[in-house]
């Protein structure tokens, strides 16, 4: 069970709209239902077998292939909702249960942004996300929010399951004064099948990132 307190808003909505458009999809947990108690939603939610990516991190430390695999069944979840112009903004190890037969399902579409309506959630680093966000969430920038957002998120998670590390920083502020920095450079070694997606995935303009979907994957 999921909780909202508060009723049903906007946010509600479109995170339920985003699980009924994709419902067909063994990638995203099916919603069963909904209910009101005491002032608060409660949405019945598809429990996924597995752990959340989180919790087995160092089982992808220098995997190139274990790495790539996922990375591959993740874009391939996310391909049609970025081509639908909805962007998660908040994808992160806790947000990604890997099964029992290793495929990952995505959770928590709460602050997903319809790049075709008007945002109803702040743009900035929400609690819990810093270690994953993009510059332009670091610096409130609702305007420069796109699928490229999730792009950088994506890369900062893989370069962290490979290296078991961040690259930019391992506080708020470190990271937030690389950015502001311009500098881009990160620690990387010959030892990494997928060193060109990071590079590419990891640039602080989010124009400098790979123009399209497909460009992405072929970096892989």
């Amino acid at each position: 069970m999921k909780l909202f307190e508060g009723g049903k808003d906007e946010r509600f909505d479109r995170e339920m709209e985003i699980y009924e458009r994709y419902k067909s999809m063994d990638g995203i947990p099916k919603i069963y239902g909904t209910d009101e108690y005491q002032g608060e939603v409660v949405v019945f939610e598809q429990y996924i077998e597995g752990h959340t990516l989180s919790d087995i991190v160092s089982s992808f430390a220098g995997d190139n292939l274990k790495v790539k695999a996922l990375l591959k069944d993740l874009f391939y979840i996310l391909t049609p909702i970025w081509t639908d112009r909805y962007v998660h903004r908040d994808l992160k190890p806790e947000n990604i249960i890997i099964r029992v037969d290793g495929k990952p399902v995505i959770l928590d579409f709460g602050i997903a942004r319809d790049l075709s309506a008007s945002s109803i959630t702040a743009a900035g680093v929400q609690p819990g996300t810093w270690k994953w966000a993009a510059p332009e969430q670091y610096d409130g920038r609702k305007d420069m929010i796109s699928y490229r957002t999730d792009f950088f998120s994506l890369g900062i998670i893989a370069y962290f399951l490979f290296y078991q590390q961040l690259p930019f920083g391992h506080t708020s502020q470190d990271i937030s004064d690389k950015f502001k920095s311009g500098d881009e450079s990160f620690q990387i070694n010959a030892n990494c099948g997928f060193a060109n997606f990071l590079i590419e995935a990891l640039k602080f303009k989010p124009s400098h990132r790979p123009k399209s979907i497909e460009d992405l994957i072929n970096l892989i």
